[in-house]
């Protein structure tokens, strides 16, 4: 998105094929959207007769208890499912859905139906609301509620990789060197584009009923990336996008007026508003946390759902609405891929993913907020039912090409009133997920993972100033318990970037290292105290620890 002045690609790395093995060969949905509120919280509460308390996995069946008061023309509770995209609000008519359990209309009811895991009549993606008869109409008396343990009904439970929060971007040309092990790297970030992977064939997935066809030669990257990776200790963090390839099922019908509106973006909003999108998300999701659980393929730990996407307009396009639809929209995309992939591998973490603008006023014809987005986005997961869903954000400073990270207080303050988010006030972010309306389902703050971050070597102070920014924003990343990763964006310059003005790598394009190279590989060894005070030197201050903030 343009920030400072210069417009940042999207991390879109792509680790070849051609670099680990041989050379190999190389109708837009327009139905319409659900009317579900804007806010269903609000919603919630201005017509609920019932209260959802909990939908969760018991063994092979679901759960549902409410607890309530209402007359029913049959004295019934009747319990029923429904779509992502369907229903409506408690007090209005039900016109979709389909009744799985009923119980007597009484102060708590309990219903128990099958799960159905990977069969037709699955319900581990559906929500589910209690109805009554009143005045002879089927009538909602709840609010919708989705399960939120899918990690109960798990086929795996891989142990996960994570072994400190040094990170970074891995360059495609290096790959087959040896500078990842070198540099101690512990977790690296890629991309997966979803249109490209569902386009063509070769590898087929049948998931509640239908089978689907993933591209063999994307899956076969991540095949040989993500073991290679795990053995040398590696946490893998899959950023999942929505790329505009042949395959146009995935794009959201609030997505398809892009060109119309003069818009090209980098990636769109998932398809959440019918039948043929919300299916292939769920085989997705499975497929993945299926692959990707430990076995012969290695494991992705973490799954960034969309990049920047309160940046509405480049990198998770929407047509102009409002932020509680948009987030209403986006929140169904992460729970089904929650739901998806912890349903298979239990372990799981799943990020939404949001850019450094912060308490700035929104600009709905191009962003959000990050703060008024996660306003949004926290009260519509909680009144569909909560779960332990994190935060990935990109705290670039600002400008982008300014790397002197320990001196941001134009733009960034300690404040939630802070414009922006940069590691200087990463405190801000964690300080608001410490609220206790943000706390998870456990009562623990959500953790934020700096998923892409880094600094420019060409400013006036060249690659010192440049080795001490990345010094400071590691440093800042340790001092505070509640950030799982600093990934380094990135390993080595890119072209493109340096034509902006911009060289966020550690190596040069010719790979040799720079300054940054080494003071990052030491960091979290034994040389880390003289690299803090190399860093302290050049940044002016008598000790790094002095101009950190602890949480």
């Amino acid at each position: 998105m343009r920030k400072g002045g210069f417009i940042r690609r999207s991390v879109s790395l792509m680790v070849s094929l051609l670099l680990v093995v041989t050379a190999v060969a190389a109708g837009i949905v327009t139905t319409p959207v659900s009317t579900e509120a804007k806010s269903k919280k609000s919603a919630a509460a201005s017509g609920s007769a019932y209260t959802v308390a909990a939908a969760v996995i018991a063994g092979s069946n679901v759960t549902v208890t409410a607890t309530g008061s209402a007359t029913t023309d049959d004295g019934l509770l009747h319990l029923y499912v429904f779509q992502p995209y369907e229903g409506g609000n408690a007090g209005s008519a039900v016109t979709t859905g389909t009744e799985v359990a009923n119980a007597p209309a009484s102060a708590t009811a309990a219903f128990t139906f099958a799960l159905g895991k990977n069969t037709a009549n699955s319900n581990l993606f559906k929500k589910f609301a209690v109805v009554g008869i009143k005045g002879g109409v089927l009538t909602q008396l709840s609010g919708a509620h989705y399960i939120t343990n899918p990690e109960a009904c798990a086929t795996h439970t891989a142990a996960r990789n994570y072994s400190g929060k040094k990170g970074i971007l891995p360059a495609a040309t290096m790959f087959n060197t040896n500078d990842l092990a070198q540099l101690g790297v512990q977790q690296a970030t890629f991309n997966m584009n979803l249109g490209q992977m569902c386009t063509g064939g070769g590898i087929n997935y049948t998931y509640n009923g239908k089978t689907y066809s993933f591209n063999s030669l994307q899956v076969a990257q991540y095949d040989i990336l993500v073991p290679k990776l795990n053995k040398m200790g590696i946490e893998i963090d899959m950023v999942v996008l929505n790329d505009l390839a042949a395959d146009t099922t995935l794009i959201h019908p609030l997505a398809t007026d892009a060109a119309a509106n003069g818009v090209n973006p980098h990636y769109y909003a998932l398809n959440t508003a019918n039948q043929a999108g919300v299916e292939k998300l769920e085989a997705i999701a499975s497929f993945l946390g299926q692959r990707y659980s430990g076995g012969k393929y290695g494991t992705i730990d973490n799954y960034i759902i969309g990049n920047e996407v309160n940046a509405r307009t480049d990198w998770n396009y929407m047509t102009n609405v409002d932020v509680n639809t948009f987030a209403n929209e986006y929140e169904k995309a992460v729970r089904i891929f929650y739901n998806g992939l912890r349903s298979e591998n239990a372990n799981v973490q799943v990020y939404t993913s949001i850019d450094q603008q912060w308490a700035r006023s929104s600009n709905a014809a191009w962003y959000y907020g990050s703060k008024p987005f996660l306003d949004a986005y926290n009260s519509i997961a909680k009144a569909g039912g909560d779960y332990d869903w994190h935060v990935a954000t990109h705290p670039y400073d600002i400008p982008l090409y300014d790397p002197v990270a320990w001196s941001q207080s134009a733009h960034a303050s300690h404040s939630q009133s802070s414009p922006y988010i940069t590691m200087q006030n990463i405190d801000v972010l964690t300080d608001y997920l410490s609220q206790s309306s943000l706390l998870s389902p456990t009562g623990q703050v959500r953790s934020v993972l700096c998923s892409e971050v880094g600094y420019t070597s060409l400013s006036a102070g060249g690659e010192q100033t440049q080795a001490a920014a990345i010094i400071y924003g590691y440093m800042q990343a340790m001092a505070n318990q509640h950030v799982d990763g600093f990934i380094l964006s990135r390993e080595q310059d890119a072209a493109e970037e340096i034509a902006q003005g911009l060289a966020n790598g550690v190596c040069n394009l010719d790979t040799s290292h720079k300054l940054g190279w080494s003071w990052y590989q030491q960091i979290n060894g034994a040389g880390s105290a003289a690299i803090q005070a190399e860093a302290a030197q050049v940044i002016g201050v008598s000790s790094l620890q002095s101009i950190l903030t602890v949480r």
